[in-house]
């Protein structure tokens, strides 16, 4: 056992470096929690726009789809 070497002195850092986060763990956050942490810098309303026009192409492709085998288009 005097192999074994222990480390029991806490490591400290010092009072300066500590750096708290406003922002609470990413494993606390719902899943669209978690998407609009990864664009912090973006503002929120540029992203839920991207969102909208992204869902609106969406079901316009969809319905341009059925029209077609549809045979009205």
């Amino acid at each position: 056992m005097a192999d074994e070497i222990k480390n029991e002195t806490p490591q400290t850092t010092p009072e300066g470096t500590e750096q708290k986060s406003d922002r609470p763990d990413r494993s606390q956050l719902n899943a669209l929690e978690n998407f609009y942490e990864n664009f912090s810098k973006v503002p929120l309303k540029y992203i839920d726009a991207f969102i909208v026009v992204c869902a609106i192409a969406l079901v316009a492709v969809v319905g341009i789809g059925i029209l077609k085998s549809k045979g009205i288009l």
